[in-house]
């Protein structure tokens, strides 16, 4: 569980923990780093660790709620098409390879999957209303657009990130439009 807090010590306490955690992830995996490895790295207590956080995924989950308020705030206004709402999104993620990376090498892709579907239900949601033919369509082109995006992500994850972002926009909008499987 991660506590709220907006005091500047404690955000600057949580910013040092999450830093140190990403900086011993790139060397070992999640299950071989202990409270007290990511402690020492950062220069700080246990128990300004556990005054924070909970367990050590509550700083990944919180790093990555920090990644999409920036994202959203970064936007000055939403993208009119959704053509153009992919391109904003993988341009994003694209600049935070190393912590997805991170993220998904550990098993804890479910956290920003979690979070990406928050984004499509909410913030993004006029794109899926847009689609919609009903309301009751919805919340299935809402889950649609957080898993399509989600899933590209992680596969561009495991392919080492080897292809151009506009590459994978490209690939989601053919797969939204239908380009694949299916023969006209």
């Amino acid at each position: 569980m991660i506590k709220n807090t907006t005091n500047p010590a404690a955000i600057r306490s949580r910013n040092a923990l999450a830093t140190s955690l990403v900086s011993l992830l790139l060397e070992r995996p999640l299950k071989d780093i202990t409270i007290e490895d990511i402690t020492s790295s950062a220069g700080l207590s246990r128990q300004t660790f556990y005054t924070n956080f909970s367990q050590k995924e509550d700083i990944l989950e919180n790093s990555l709620n920090q990644l999409f308020s920036m994202f959203i705030n970064g936007l000055p206004k939403l993208p009119e098409t959704l053509e153009e709402m992919l391109a904003v999104y993988f341009e994003f993620w694209s600049g935070h390879k190393k912590f997805l990376s991170v993220l998904f090498d550990n098993q804890l892709s479910h956290i920003f999957a979690i979070d990406n579907i928050f984004l499509f239900k909410n913030e993004f949601s006029f794109y899926a209303k847009k689609g919609a033919k009903s309301q009751d369509e919805l919340p299935y082109l809402e889950n649609y657009l957080a898993g399509l995006t989600f899933q590209l992500l992680r596969t561009w994850q495991q392919n080492a990130w080897k292809e151009e972002t506009e590459t994978i926009v490209h690939l989601a909008c053919r797969l939204l439009k239908g380009d694949f499987l299916i023969e006209k």
